[in-house]
């Protein structure tokens, strides 16, 4: 925090407001002024997340009209962190988001399709995959196949009453991610709080470190925690855009898997009170019927 203050000061030396934003898993966040954001990252996982952003952010550059994203001012290499311009917005939680009126959710689908298919112009899978490669980040994380595998396979349930459901939703993704094509260059986190509104409209959309190669259904999983009417937009849109097909299923298999390894994991890990659990279970009990815990 002593450096990050300092380095903050020898950048900007009329900063009167300096927010830190300590909670962030990967980096020390602070917004100076309303006008600059800095990234300091905890740790060398952390630096290496941010390396790959920053070189991914350089590489899109002003692609992406559809809304805002982290412009680079700069890049400090000595002590490693970031400088980007501040993008005003608010976080919407998923209720919030379905709140808004249909037009408002159909417009906010439209967004998020629209970012899609310009993240593929802007830059192909392969080069995702030799920026991360270049970083060294997917040694970071396991690959979903990997991680799915882990937790509900080698590793013990935490309680036999969800064994019915981990055997019936991982299979059929199993099934699904098979059918799908899973080169293109995906966000990955397109979780409400990376998103950034004015008013009811979708402005900006933050935190690329999680970048990679994927399906379009696993890119849309977040969206489904959101309503059917921002995901029906966003299907539709972006089929309209590319002539790709998106398969509404998959993405709903994609959500209920995501949100089922999360609240297995914490389960057997006995973190029951982190917000992570509360919402994959609040969301499980909503979208599988007599979900049993």
């Amino acid at each position: 925090m002593q450096m990050a203050d300092g380095a903050i000061r020898q950048f900007c030396k009329e900063a009167t407001n300096i927010d830190f934003i300590e909670h962030g898993a990967d980096n020390v966040i602070a917004v100076v002024n309303e006008e600059y954001v800095f990234r300091f990252p905890r740790n060398d996982a952390s630096a290496k997340r941010l390396y790959f952003e920053t070189a991914l952010l350089q590489k899109i550059g002003k692609q992406l009209p559809a809304v805002q994203v982290p412009e680079l001012i700069q890049v400090h290499t000595q002590s490693f962190y970031s400088v980007a311009k501040y993008i005003e917005g608010e976080h919407l939680d998923g209720r919030q988001i379905q709140a808004l009126s249909t037009d408002e959710q159909i417009a906010v689908g439209n967004q998020i399709a629209k970012f899609s298919t310009q993240l593929n112009h802007a830059i192909s899978g392969l080069e995702v995959q030799r920026l991360r490669n270049e970083a060294r980040i997917d040694g970071l994380e396991e690959p979903w196949e990997t991680y799915f595998e882990r937790i509900f396979i080698k590793e013990r349930l935490p309680n036999e009453k969800l064994r019915p459901i981990v055997q019936q939703y991982y299979q059929l993704w199993k099934e699904y991610v098979k059918q799908e094509q899973r080169m293109y260059a995906i966000h990955d986190d397109l979780h409400p709080s990376n998103l950034l509104f004015v008013g009811p409209q979708l402005g900006g959309i933050v935190d690329f470190g999680d970048t990679n190669t994927g399906s379009i259904e696993e890119e849309f999983r977040w969206l489904y925690s959101m309503g059917d009417i921002v995901l029906k937009a966003a299907i539709e849109h972006y089929q309209q855009l590319t002539g790709q097909v998106v398969n509404g299923d998959h993405v709903r298999v994609w959500a209920i898997m995501h949100e089922l390894s999360s609240f297995t994991s914490r389960l057997a890990r006995e973190d029951t009170e982190a917000y992570p659990f509360k919402r994959s279970q609040e969301h499980l009990r909503s979208w599988i019927p007599n979900f049993p815990l």
